[in-house]
């Protein structure tokens, strides 16, 4: 009996000592700091939480077993602060983890926005940071900024070549300031009386004859007339007497380019003015946004609007306006009509024309689809019916005065969608609108030229004009051919003040000066009429002198 007890003592000890002990389970933790106020909500592995309104240790509740994983994460922080969690993944190791840090601070937010137009590397600075940027879109500063602190962004180092500025520089953090806007534009460094690089045209700067005193040819011009354009990579040309446009391969870099393409006559040779979808009479300026291509076909009273830019001879538009089809080569006073038109502007989802003889300028709001449709705008005229020069009442008898309102002869126009230019040439001005007009008739806010609205004077100053005729602007220099003063004027700012003077002149060795050299020479002109900025080159024709020079920025 005493035998079967003890086998039975035996015989529970050895299953005691068969059966498993249960795993060891140790605690996930740590430390809080810099918390100031509010609570936080931390998780282990997404399922349990703790929340803590003060710095110092914090702990799980439910211990974990031994060799598991651990994830500890921020669920929410108290307003205007930041968490984050240092050694928080892990495996539980034999020990309780209380290693795990959460660190925070007060909640900051990012600066950034958008640079547009840039093509070299800008230097942005906000408080003792300089961003490198070098290509446009978006950028975004590393410093951060707590809500409610002031900023400041400026430009720390321009681009070489450029200018460029900062819009919503400055402000208060209330979240993620994200609308911060940089423009570049191309900076043209000119010297008074500079001296062209290139002449076209002509053979040298010494040569003024039409067509080089022969027949015309692609390497000849007579009377070039109006803004040239350059876009994908070729450069094309108003030679205004010829009745033609010439299409170049790029700004020549030598004397005496050859074109490699011409509109309007079948061949080099032919310099006739004729009607017609592949004829002009005297075309002057032009204009593209990129894609399509404008010329003004003046004495054909229209503007030929082609659907891309042409790259060869023969090359045919399919749009005009101004006449109802290509046949038709007639003028009138009225809302689908032009008479004698000098310049045009398309771009920015507009198009805009000079019409010059009507004593006023034509604005499409959209580019139009259809031949000879009407305008949606008028400047200079309080309607589309009434055409007589500075006639601000709409009566049809000039008034004494120029006016706000009034145009006489305009010639070339301006947009950056925003700003207006249009250069009023028989009152010697040009008009500026500080935004975009929307009414007919709507006046200018400043002008350039007078040093006033009623005034029309011709004078050789730093603020006065004599018959200008072409306008080109980056948005922020201006540019003004001021042909009857035979030079080019340009403010290297844009001007915001009526009457302000002129920074730089070409074609003159001063601001008071209006010779026109015979013979020519390379830093003189003879009735400039037009300006194609294309940088580092300013394309300017000198008329007068049958030639287009060149000029490089330095």
């Amino acid at each position: 009996m005493r035998i079967g007890r003890l086998g039975l003592l035996g015989l529970a000890t050895l299953v005691a000592a068969c059966e498993e002990k249960p795993p060891a389970a140790y605690r996930v933790g740590g430390t809080v700091s810099g918390l100031s106020g509010g609570e936080l909500l931390l998780q282990l592995n997404g399922q349990q939480s703790v929340t803590r309104s003060e710095n110092g240790p914090f702990s799980f509740g439910t211990p974990l077993k031994e060799g598991s994983d651990y994830v500890v994460t921020v669920a929410s922080a108290p307003v205007e602060q930041e968490c984050a969690v240092e050694g928080g993944t892990g495996r539980v190791a034999g020990a309780d983890v209380s290693s795990i840090q959460v660190r925070c601070g007060t909640r900051t937010y990012t600066l950034g926005g958008t640079v547009e137009g840039l093509r070299g590397t800008l230097g942005l600075s906000l408080g003792g940071e300089t961003l490198q940027v070098t290509a446009t879109g978006a950028f975004t500063f590393t410093t951060k900024l707590p809500r409610g602190g002031a900023y400041t962004v400026g430009v720390a180092t321009q681009p070489a070549g450029q200018r460029c500025t900062v819009s919503n520089a400055t402000g208060t953090v209330a979240g993620d300031v994200t609308n911060l806007s940089v423009r570049c534009v191309d900076w043209y460094t000119l010297d008074t009386h500079q001296a062209a690089s290139v002449v076209i045209g002509q053979k040298d700067f010494t040569s003024g004859f039409p067509h080089q005193a022969d027949i015309a040819g692609a390497n000849t011009l007579d009377g070039p007339w109006g803004n040239p354009v350059l876009a994908n990579g070729r450069l094309y040309v108003s030679d205004q007497n010829s009745s033609r446009v010439l299409g170049f391969t790029g700004v020549p870099a030598a004397n005496d380019a050859s074109a490699a393409f011409v509109l309007g006559q079948p061949d080099f040779t032919h310099t006739g003015e004729n009607p017609g979808q592949g004829g002009l009479r005297r075309p002057t300026g032009l204009s593209t946004d990129g894609t399509r291509l404008a010329v003004v076909d003046s004495r054909n009273h229209r503007v030929l609007l082609y659907p891309s830019l042409p790259a060869s001879t023969g090359a045919m538009p399919t749009g005009v306006l101004g006449q109802q089809d290509f046949a038709a080569t007639g003028n009138a006073c009225d809302a689908r009509s032009l008479f004698l038109p000098e310049g045009a502007f398309i771009g920015h989802g507009k198009v805009l024309v000079a019409d010059s003889a009507n004593n006023r300028v034509l604005i499409w709001n959209s580019t139009p689809t259809t031949n000879g449709a009407p305008a949606d705008l008028v400047l200079g005229q309080r309607s589309f019916t009434t055409c007589t020069p500075n006639d601000s009442t709409g009566d049809g008898t000039m008034d004494a005065t120029s006016s706000a309102s009034t145009l006489f002869s305009p010639t070339g126009v301006w947009t950056d969608g925003i700003r207006l230019a249009v250069v009023d040439t028989a009152n010697n001005r040009v008009l500026l609108w500080n935004s975009f007009p929307t009414g007919n008739g709507q006046a200018a806010d400043l002008v350039l030229g007078q040093p006033g609205f009623t005034s029309r004077d011709t004078a050789t100053t730093a603020t006065g004009l004599r018959i200008p005729s072409y306008i080109a602007s980056t948005g922020l220099q201006l540019f003004v051919a001021d042909s009857q003063n035979h030079r080019v004027l340009v403010w290297n700012q844009f001007p915001t003040t009526s009457g302000v003077a002129a920074d730089v002149v070409l074609g003159q060795p001063n601001l008071t000066s209006a010779d026109a050299p015979s013979p020519p020479t390379a830093n003189g002109f003879s009735q400039p009429a037009g300006i194609l900025l294309a940088w580092p080159q300013v394309v300017v024709p000198d008329a007068g002198n049958n030639r287009v020079l060149v000029f490089t920025s330095r």
